[in-house]
């Protein structure tokens, strides 16, 4: 997801040059987030993992995109070079562009989260889990987050948020054209962020066997390799919502005379039937917004696609014998 702050609000992390391999590195992290660090449930046997970002780049934007936000993949750097889970890393972009355009910078955005799993083709048509009924939200592959700059103000505003939510906090949309810088510190201290019913299982596990596909595969050979596309659109202008809402009137016609036929041969009374009735108008518009609506604005709308790709090792990565970074051979 794309977020931004301005220049002189920047956050700097004060150890990203710093390397994890080198004793006194790891105890100035270690002492620098004891502030933020959680108790870590010792019921729970969690297999800690390894991050090695890798090339960034703008590929996935399809041809004609709107030109409201320039990103130029060089500038995106995550640090530091290993990330290990349970803990913290920066990510920083510099020199966002975005430019003038009224219905947007008076709006909203929206984006979508896609993964691939290398080796493992049926991991990118995963579904979203935990999303709303009409398709917005959720964690996992292939969420839509239908309205940011709305989501970060409830973040700001509301008192009691998850380990994950809070995170963003303090994070704002750009109201003005001009040149951005993003930096921000995400840490995650340890599994439970993960795991919300303490049942010592990954939450997204539960639900989606190519996920469970996945972590067997990374478990079976120690590595893998992760390919993230984050696409960013802006979100609904005046003219897109007036058409929105004389699509949902139509839905709302078309279920009323449906069921104005059917109802005939149920035996229901009219406060059951009336009840019936709205949930299923909101039940059909959900499925038009989640399975039509959502892929169309993406589409419409898009101003640009970030393309970024992981390796993920279960064991501690160590130096490339040849060149510079680090592999998890």
């Amino acid at each position: 997801m794309m977020l931004f702050l301005p220049f002189q609000k920047s956050f700097v992390c004060a150890f990203q040059g710093c390397d994890v391999f080198d004793p006194a590195c790891r105890a100035r992290l270690q002492n620098g987030h004891q502030t933020v660090k959680s108790r870590v449930r010792t019921s729970c046997n969690y297999q800690d993992i390894w991050l090695l970002p890798g090339r960034a780049d703008a590929s996935c934007t399809r041809p004609g995109s709107r030109k409201l936000v320039d990103v130029d993949p060089r500038e995106i750097k995550i640090h530091p070079a290993v990330i290990k889970f349970p803990g913290c890393f920066t990510v920083e972009i510099k020199n966002i562009r975005v430019y003038d355009h009224e219905d947007v910078l008076s709006n909203s955005f929206f984006a979508k989260s896609e993964y691939q799993w290398i080796n493992i083709r049926e991991f990118s048509d995963v579904k979203c889990q935990n999303s709303s009924s009409n398709g917005c939200g959720g964690y996992g592959n292939n969420c839509y987050y239908c309205d940011i700059c709305e989501s970060l103000r409830e973040i700001d505003q509301s008192p009691s948020q998850s380990s994950i939510e809070q995170q963003f906090r303090g994070l704002n949309c750009p109201r003005r054209p001009g040149y951005y810088t993003f930096r921000k510190e995400f840490c995650f201290n340890d599994w439970s962020a993960f795991d919300a019913d303490g049942d010592c299982q990954m939450d997204f596990l539960q639900s989606g066997s190519d996920y469970k596909s996945a972590l067997a595969a990374l478990q079976q050979i120690g590595y893998g390799t992760v390919v993230a596309k984050i696409k960013l659109a802006y979100n609904a202008t005046r003219s897109i919502l007036g058409k929105k809402e004389t699509k949902e009137a139509q839905i709302e016609r078309n279920v009323m005379n449906e069921l104005e036929q059917r109802k005939q041969q149920w035996d229901i009374n009219r406060g059951q039937y009336q009840k019936f009735q709205q949930w299923y108008i909101d039940y059909r518009k959900n499925v038009w917004h989640k399975e039509e609506y959502l892929p169309w604005l993406l589409y419409e709308n898009e101003v640009s696609c970030l393309r970024l790709t992981f390796d993920v090792c279960e064991r501690v990565p160590h130096r490339k014998t040849y060149g510079s970074g680090y592999t998890c051979d």
